[in-house]
């Protein structure tokens, strides 16, 4: 039996670990909701997962978590039809859990170009 399945495997979803310490740039190209099975027991649990433009056109999303959706919304709003063709940052970020992915909004706030204030 294929394992990868149930160890996050299939390539469909980045984690953490495919980073392999680098911080990349990525541009969202949709955003769904999908139900994922929590494990026996404790049903299933709606998600948003931010589905990324890719030069080989294979489907990558990222699972977005609280802080990460909290994050998004700060910076692009509330509707997620409007966070198409945004960019954002991926990075690991450590949690009680272990690593986890970051999900950092580019935006004209955060521009790296900006003249400092001071």
């Amino acid at each position: 039996m294929d394992m990868n399945k149930y160890a996050g495997g299939d390539g469909l979803y980045l984690k953490a670990a495919d980073l392999k310490g680098r911080t990349r740039e990525v541009t969202i190209k949709s955003v769904a909701v999908q139900t994922f099975d929590q494990g026996e027991g404790k049903g299933d649990e709606e998600k948003p997962v931010l589905w990324l433009e890719t030069k080989d056109d294979q489907d990558r999303g990222i699972v977005l978590n609280k802080t990460n959706t909290r994050a998004c919304v700060e910076a692009w709003g509330a509707e997620s039809e409007d966070w198409k063709g945004k960019k954002a940052m991926l990075s690991v970020r450590q949690t009680n859990m272990g690593p986890g992915l970051q999900v950092t909004p580019i935006t004209a706030d955060n521009d790296l170009d900006d003249e400092i204030p001071f």
